[in-house]
Formats: C-alpha cells, sequence, structure tokens
C-alpha cells in the first residue's frame, strides 16, 4: 500500500500510510481504538476506497473496489464480528458465494473433500455439517479461517483475532497461524494489543 489516504468528511481516518507486507511474515497494525487500522485494512479489503494512494500486489498495481476483487487478488479477512450465515451449516458457509455450476451437490461434495484437507493440513477440525449458531465462537473463526483458505487466500487480515477467544483458543490459533506462515502466507494482525506484537509478529 503506497500513500492511503481516507476521510470521513472532517475525520481524517488515514495519513498518507504506506506499508509493504513481505510473503511468509506477520504484520501487526497497532493503535488504539479509532486511530484508522480497520480503515486501513477495509480499503485493502475493498470495503472502502481511498481517496489517494495505490495498492500493489506483486508489483502489480491492482484497482480493489469491492471485497470480490480482494478475494479474487489473493486477500482474505477475518472480520471481528464474523460475517457468518449462524442458520447455515460450516459447509453451507464455506461455499456460499463461491458455488459453481448448476448442480449443488456436486460443489457440496467437493467443498466438503476440500474443507477436510484444510482441516487436517491446519488443525482447524470442525464439524461441516454443524450450524454455525450452535458452535462457540473459537469455533466460527475457524470457519471463517477456512472460508479465506478454501478462496486460496495469500494474505490474511485478522481483526482483533484473540478478543473472543479463550486464552487455549488463542494459543491453538498462534500455532495454525504459524503454519501458515511458514508456507508463505502473509498475515496481518490488526490489534491493541501488544502482548500479541511481541509474540507473533514480525513487523
Amino acid at each position: 500500500m503506497r500513500h492511503i489516504d481516507k476521510r470521513f468528511g472532517a475525520v481524517h481516518a488515514n495519513r498518507d500510510i504506506s506499508l509493504a507486507i513481505p510473503a511468509g511474515t506477520i504484520h501487526g497494525i497497532v493503535g488504539e481504538n479509532g486511530a484508522g487500522k480497520s480503515t486501513l485494512m477495509s480499503i485493502l479489503y475493498g470495503f472502502y476506497q481511498a481517496d489517494s494512494g495505490e495498492i500493489l500486489i506483486g508489483g502489480t498495481r491492482r484497482v480493489i473496489t469491492r471485497p470480490v476483487q480482494a478475494i479474487k487478488a489473493g486477500i482474505g479477512m477475518v472480520f471481528q464480528h464474523f460475517k457468518l450465515v449462524e442458520n447455515f451449516s460450516v459447509l453451507e458457509n464455506i461455499v456460499l458465494g463461491v458455488e459453481t455450476g448448476p448442480l449443488l451437490h456436486h460443489v457440496l461434495t467437493h467443498a466438503r473433500a476440500e474443507l477436510q484437507r484444510l482441516a487436517h493440513d491446519y488443525a482447524l477440525e470442525v464439524d461441516p455439517d454443524a450450524v454455525v449458531s450452535t458452535l462457540p465462537m473459537g469455533l466460527q473463526q475457524r470457519v471463517e479461517i477456512l472460508k479465506a483458505l478454501y478462496r486460496d487466500a495469500r494474505v490474511l487480515i485478522l481483526d482483533e483475532p484473540t478478543a473472543v477467544l479463550t486464552p487455549r483458543e488463542a494459543e491453538s490459533l498462534f500455532d495454525t497461524l504459524a503454519q501458515l506462515v511458514a508456507e508463505g502466507l502473509s498475515l496481518i494482525f490488526i490489534t491493541h494489543d501488544f502482548g500479541i506484537v511481541a509474540k507473533m509478529c514480525d513487523r
């Protein structure tokens, strides 16, 4: 991101911000409430558009005005308040928005196999047939991460990821994220917790 600037009326949310996030690193975006952290990452994810500045991915300038463009560019985001359909199953949430072909059962069969692979590879096990509303917050967060991985995210933004987790769930999350980084993903932590920065972040 180069020279990102964003105003909301009189509020100057982001002022000439530049940052680079190499592959295989964890980058902390740190500040108190209202500092502009989520605004900056929402620009990267296409929820907001910067007033000025540019985004480059792999050295190529990209125009991202909607989340679907961010997803196609390999960017995923796990929000502090999850974007799941609570009365859908885990599997249905995973495929929602990326269904292809006229026969949904073929899509679900493929998605189930891929979900099982991802869950096994990254220790993100969750029952694919469970209704999301019945799951504790830690497992709902797993579903959000699996959604991003299912969409081939190479950059994963996590907004205050430990805010809804127990200490044990947080440790499990850190183990998973360390594995993702080892495989070359770039992770971005939005946080106000300097303990997380010291424990997990490269920058």
